[in-house]
């Protein structure tokens, strides 16, 4: 998440994210050379822009370009916050959550009763589905802004600085240890960005219950500020309000997806008007949470 823009969280932020996935497996179903039917409900953190509806009626005419033998009755379950959709999973509301790779080795390392699968193992229309590119957004009018973020995170691509930060904050991150918070620099009469962020899409995008920025995302953050001169300034809000926040000038930049689409996901599906991506700093892929 052929290639055009979109906004997961993480997210998506993506995803936040993110944010489209193919289909989702249901534990204990067999498939045996014929359609199974059973209502296969896979949570996704909400979309900017696409309504439930919208993307199953998508999902349902890739769902028919399948072989029968690995076609599912599939229904998107939107979640605003990725804590409510681990409690839908569960209680059996949704039998997977659709998140990225990086957020599901977070999830699975602390939960010995989950379990990652990977997409195309259950639909063969997204066996080449490539990654998603994770890019900062701004407002169009903000040119200027943009071309100095488009610099720096070419600067920290080509000193191995973003390189670093990935390793610290997310491969190389222990199972029994959290995302390490981020110390956000204070320069006196600096000119201050303001950052949207959900703090809920771990090891990405955290806010720690004191209140504390951690997480990869704000360590690219803090970078850009240090590089740029300014203070960051971080500002929660929910995965969906991420555009209004942008446009309506609560803040200067949010965290957005440059997801590979074709024909039958239109890249511009959820991309809001008056906003502009950069350079992505980050790439991931989307897998299915699942119980064991």
């Amino acid at each position: 998440m052929k290639m055009r823009r979109l906004a997961k969280a993480f997210l998506g932020c993506t995803l936040v994210c993110t944010m489209l996935a193919g289909c989702g497996g249901q534990s204990g179903t067999q498939q045996n050379n014929k359609k199974d039917e059973t209502n296969v409900k896979i949570g996704m953190l909400t979309r900017l822009n696409v309504s439930e509806g919208k993307l199953n009626d998508i999902m349902k005419r890739v769902d028919e370009e399948a072989p029968s033998s690995v076609r599912l009755a599939r229904e998107i379950v939107y979640y605003d916050k990725l804590a409510s959709m681990q409690m839908g999973l569960e209680s059996d509301s949704i039998q997977a959550m659709s998140v990225y790779s990086s957020v599901a080795n977070y999830l699975v390392d602390r939960n010995n009763k989950l379990v990652m699968e990977e997409i195309s193992k259950l639909n063969p229309a997204f066996i080449q589905r490539p990654v998603d590119l994770i890019c900062c957004a701004v407002r169009k009018e903000d040119e200027n802004l943009k071309n100095e973020l488009d610099k720096v995170i070419e600067d920290m691509k080509a000193d191995g600085t973003l390189e670093r930060l990935t390793k610290e904050y997310i491969t190389d991150l222990k199972k029994d240890e959290e995302p390490p918070s981020v110390p956000i620099q204070n320069i006196p009469g600096a000119e201050s960005l303001k950052i949207a962020v959900t703090g809920d899409l771990p090891p990405l995008d955290l806010v720690r219950s004191d209140g504390t920025a951690a997480g990869f995302n704000t360590a690219v953050l803090s970078e850009i500020g240090k590089r740029l001169n300014r203070n960051i300034a971080i500002v929660q809000v929910d995965s969906a309000a991420r555009s209004s926040a942008l446009i309506s000038g609560k803040v200067d930049v949010v965290f957005w997806a440059m997801v590979p689409m074709d024909d039958r996901f239109p890249s511009n599906m959820d991309q809001p008007e008056g906003m502009e991506v950069t350079v992505p700093y980050f790439q991931d892929g989307i897998v299915h949470v699942k119980k064991k």
